[in-house]
């Protein structure tokens, strides 16, 4: 039988990759290079501003063989299924998280900080990044998400169409790198979260949940980053050229109706 390794294009993105076969988030994630929030660079240029060599991902990639056929595969699923399953899986964790992150990280800043000054900073890393992704989930399912999921609605996908808002778009990926930039200083104080030989329970438990949290977070980023926002683009971008192409009496009557 002929080998089951894939040939990985270095001109291809890094989040195209990823969303064929999340699996290959690990090996990004190994070689530095970030597929979230900088998943529209090609593999070539993340491995340029990574400073390692392309071959070296191809191979590490290529070493995985073939994604699972029986993984689940968001990229076939509707626009309402996926915005659907990012709030009732991804959002409703960082809700069930954020609660003991807030709490875990002042603790141990209190009791730990005098010996360990750098969890001052965690406890501040930690509340501002729940700060930001409260609100950035509230803008998520209050403004865009309704108007992505009834694109795939005959009913609504008139209105949806109209609406367009590649403006809010650009201001939640903002979000996502912001984001992003908090949980990478976060790894890089926690020492990539491994805590010291002194660490009592509570310090070890909540190294672990930062982990935990970073980990969700780049899933749920690469959903909408590499995922959902690209087919939402292509969706009205595809409305919009064909009320450019109808003739005037319709994009007339599209506009009153």
């Amino acid at each position: 039988m002929g080998s089951e390794r894939t040939t990985v294009s270095f001109d291809r993105t890094v989040g195209e990759l990823v969303a064929e076969d999340y699996a290959r988030a690990a090996v990004f994630a190994e070689f530095g290079i970030d597929f979230c929030c900088g998943g529209d660079r090609s593999v070539a240029r993340a491995c340029a501003e990574a400073g390692v060599q392309p071959e070296a991902v191809g191979q590490a990639l290529a070493a995985l063989g073939r994604s699972d056929p029986q993984r689940p595969d968001p990229r076939g699923w509707s626009l309402g299924r996926l915005t659907d399953h990012i709030v009732t899986t991804h959002h409703a964790n960082v809700r069930r998280m954020i609660p003991h992150l807030r709490q875990w990280t002042a603790t141990i800043s209190r009791v730990h900080g005098q010996r360990h000054p750098e969890l001052h900073e965690v406890e501040r890393l930690a509340s501002d990044l729940a700060d930001d992704l409260e609100k950035h989930m509230l803008d998520e399912e209050s403004r865009l998400f309704p108007l992505i999921s009834r694109l795939d609605e005959p009913a609504g996908g008139d209105a949806a169409q109209r609406a367009r808002p590649g403006a809010l778009i650009e201001t939640l990926e903002d979000d996502h790198a912001h984001a992003g930039a908090l949980a990478r200083r976060l790894r890089e104080v926690t020492d990539h979260y491994v805590p010291p030989s002194d660490a009592c329970s509570t310090y070890t438990a909540t190294f672990a949940l930062l982990k935990e949290f970073e980990e969700d977070l780049h899933r749920h980023v690469h959903l909408e980053n590499n995922i959902l926002f690209p087919r939402a683009r292509a969706r009205w971008a595809r409305g919009a050229a064909a009320v450019s192409s109808a003739p005037a009496h319709d994009r007339t009557g599209a506009r009153s109706g």
